[in-house]
């Protein structure tokens, strides 16, 4: 495997004359000559629908003005305060605006967004209210990060709380397995007569790295035990791969769009998010970055990818380990869909061959229960050794009693990926397409092929608009932009989970054509 490319310093030249610093910067804006937007990476073709390409976080001094409005993307026609706050806090959470930046003045900003400096001042006051901004006379607006972390599910930083009876559109969340009462009940009634008194290897206890063994072996994949690392869910999954494969500044690309949380781990971890723009050839489009050669690793999702719900087949995933092979790209598979097999799609086997170095990243939250947050990492024994290293600054493994009760529990689990509740959904997307083909049909949006969400365009509100506009009538959802790897971009796209109740479902799509009138 090549060793990635280490990021250059920068020089710059101090405000005193004739001192120059080589201070490194964690990130590279390019601006075009002639629209003044940065570049995407090249041969991805144009980026979503006004895309911009950020491509990474910003160090602690001034945020230049230019680099702010390219992060925040196009204000809404309505509710500009609110949506200026929730940005800024959102660019916080994501590690996009670091600690210790200041902010542009609230006259710059105002001139700049076409915004009254009032509405400006009130938006970076609720900011403060976060938590993400400190104001200090003579200084003006710093960030000061998030004191405390979002909700397990949530997408964005500190989401507030929904009012009763509103419609949560922002994460797709399942039934749980209808064992899973009688499986906790064992595992628990057990915990007395464990010898080792709650003790547990930090790589996973015996009887579950068996399971997920047998689980990948069910699939086609022989796996010996010194290939899984147990970890706390598959975002903790990811976030040791990308740490164990490239280095601080290396280049990483992932899917737009994408997983919000892919990106963040790669930002979190101080690497480069680079936006693999999907076209209409998925497939295309995620070889023909790989092939480029220009990426230290790629995480993507090939299983029911989020948001679109496509899969890639057979024949495209061996196209893609090849690239892969060819290039020397460790590939970070996500395969936190491949249970989520609604459709009966023919499975194609998981990604993995063919000389590539590859890491697949698995996750019971979607196919067993939202709160079993048990997740692993299946490579070679050697980097899996290095997984379970650097793991130990993270923690020190996870809970005896829910690797206990996952490994009760992951036997239910098909070699097809076909849920245990896939009556419930496919009755809800069939509910879905129906209203959508009723009520928004200028909505254009193609059906997944599995997985738990639907990826709309073209709606007649800016995105972020619309969103503003249903959370006032009870109706929470995000805009097409948190679904770029660089926050920014497709204004007018969603996302639609269908993984819930039919009657909310209804009643949420009823206010969405409501509002696009």
């Amino acid at each position: 495997m090549p060793t990635p490319n280490p990021v250059r310093p920068r020089v710059r030249v101090s405000r005193r004359r004739g001192r120059r610093s080589s201070r490194s910067w964690s990130r590279t804006v390019r601006f075009s000559r002639a629209g003044g937007m940065p570049r995407s990476l090249p041969g991805n073709g144009p980026m979503g629908q006004g895309q911009s390409c950020f491509t990474g976080s910003v160090t602690p001094e001034t945020v230049p003005l230019r680099t702010l409005l390219a992060l925040l993307g196009d204000p809404p026609a309505v509710g500009r305060s609110d949506w200026l706050s929730a940005r800024i806090a959102a660019l916080v959470g994501e590690g996009r605006l670091t600690p210790g930046a200041r902010l542009p003045s609230e006259r710059m900003l105002a001139a700049e967004l076409g915004f009254s400096r009032g509405t400006v001042v009130r938006a970076l006051d609720a900011a403060g209210e976060r938590g993400v901004l400190r104001a200090r006379q003579g200084s003006g607006r710093t960030v000061r990060g998030p004191s405390a972390p979002g909700p397990v599910e949530s997408l964005t930083a500190r989401s507030a709380p929904l009012a009763p009876g509103a419609v949560d559109l922002r994460a797709t969340v399942l039934p749980p397995h209808p064992e899973l009462g009688s499986a906790a009940a064992e595992a628990a009634a057990r915990l007395a007569e464990d010898p080792a008194w709650g003790s547990a290897p930090a790589d996973g206890i015996p009887e579950l790295i068996e399971q997920i063994c047998g689980h990948y072996a069910r699939r086609g994949l022989p796996t010996e035990p010194r290939q899984i690392v147990v970890t706390n869910g598959a975002v903790s999954g990811l976030h040791l791969a990308v740490r164990s494969m490239t280095a601080r500044g290396a280049r990483v690309g992932t899917e737009n769009p994408g997983y919000p949380n892919s990106a963040r781990v790669i930002t979190a971890a101080h690497r480069r998010a680079m936006p693999i723009d999907l076209a209409a050839d998925h497939a295309g489009s995620i070889v023909q970055a790989v092939s480029s050669g220009a990426l230290a690793a790629a995480v993507l999702t090939p299983d029911f990818h989020n948001p679109t719900g496509r899969l890639l087949g057979a024949e495209d995933r061996v196209r893609l380990l090849r690239a892969a092979a060819r290039t020397g790209t460790p590939l970070i598979i996500d395969e936190t869909l491949a249970g989520i097999n609604w459709h009966r799609t023919p499975a194609p086997p998981p990604t993995a061959g063919e000389g590539a170095t590859t890491l697949l990243v698995g996750s019971l939250s979607k196919s067993l229960w939202a709160g079993l947050r048990i997740g692993w990492v299946r490579t070679s024994e050697d980097i899996a050794d290095a997984l379970s290293h650097l793991r130990l600054g993270v923690d020190l493994g996870m809970p005896p009693l829910e690797q206990r009760i996952a490994a009760r529990l992951m036997p239910t689990m098909t070699a097809d990926g076909v849920p245990h509740c896939h009556e419930h959904i496919t009755s809800s997307w069939e509910l879905v397409a129906e209203t959508l083909a009723e009520l928004l049909s200028h909505w254009t949006w193609t059906a997944p092929e599995g997985g738990l969400s639907l990826w709309v365009t073209g709606t007649r509100l800016p995105a972020p608009e619309l969103v503003f506009r249903a959370g006032e009538r009870g109706v929470a959802l995000h805009p097409g932009a948190l679904f770029s790897p660089l926050g920014t971009g497709w204004p007018h796209a969603l996302r639609l989970p269908f993984s819930g109740r039919a009657a909310p479902l209804r009643r949420a799509l009823e206010v969405l054509a409501e509002l696009e009138g």
